[in-house]
């Protein structure tokens, strides 16, 4: 009988995303010339994320535009456009009068920069998240015309570099250092906290008189957590449709609200 003999195949190849000094992300295959995300000896040591070395303010901001052009147009938008319509209208009616004075923005990331910490490019997530925090802006503001003094605005996150705080400066959003925007946080406080984990999110919602009346965020069920639980079940909730362009941007997030009916959406 014959000896068959078969061509081995050299083993597949790894492909992993890579960034030129523009800032263009690429797809490559493992080797000598892949360029590895840089990562920290010391996993307890959150460093700012390191953008590409020809990045400027400029690229940035049009990077952004386009981002943000992708966000507006699309179906999630709409629904969280609708959504604050509707709660804050409601918020500003009520006898309490608990309409938000501030926005606080926790665990936004680095729109510029790679996470030192891993492999993955989480920049498009980072941009599209930003969007999202404009459209929150527009309707905060929009639900007040009147107030004379913009709707002030807070980030928190310690991967922020230069670029990133120049660019949420740009668009009216003050950066600040921990513990500056846990500070801001009241009842009269929309909180957005697409990145925020568990740990603050506990500090964030305890039941006290500085539990903010709006979150955009979660999911909050099911983390095994009573404070988030207790929240979560004192809300009503709109589950944003997936996002196309980047479903990772909002992965299963809600906009939760003070109850309005016995309904939940």
């Amino acid at each position: 009988m014959p000896h068959t003999h078969r061509k081995k195949h050299p083993p597949p190849q790894k492909r992993l995303q890579v960034t030129d000094d523009a800032g263009w992300t690429h797809v490559t295959t493992g080797g000598p010339r892949a360029r590895r995300v840089l990562r920290t000896t010391n996993p307890d040591q959150i460093l700012p994320a390191e953008a590409p070395a020809a990045l400027t303010l400029p690229d940035l901001q049009t990077q952004f535009t386009a981002h943000q052009r992708r966000w507006t147009a699309s179906t999630t938008a709409s629904v969280v456009r609708d959504t604050l319509r509707r709660v804050l209208g409601n918020l500003g009616s009520s006898s309490s009068g608990s309409a938000p004075l501030n926005i606080v923005c926790i665990g936004l990331g680095s729109p510029s920069g790679f996470l030192r910490g891993g492999w993955v490019d989480r920049r498009s997530v980072s941009m599209y998240q930003l969007a999202a925090l404009v459209t929150i802006i527009e309707e905060c503001r929009a639900s007040h015309p009147s107030t004379s003094t913009p709707t002030p605005v807070y980030a928190q996150d310690p991967v922020f570099n230069a670029l990133d705080e120049s660019l949420l400066d740009s668009l009216g959003v003050t950066v600040v250092q921990h513990p500056r925007a846990f500070d801001e946080i009241s009842s009269r406080t929309l909180l957005f906290c697409p990145g925020a984990e568990r740990a603050h999110l506990e500090q964030l919602l305890r039941a006290d008189d500085r539990t903010p009346p709006v979150l955009f965020g979660g999911p909050l069920e099911d983390t095994e957590s009573e404070v988030i639980g207790q929240f979560a079940r004192m809300r009503q909730s709109v589950r944003l449709p997936r996002f196309e362009e980047q479903e990772h941007a909002f992965w299963d997030m809600r906009v939760y609200y003070p109850a309005e009916t016995s309904e939940e959406t």
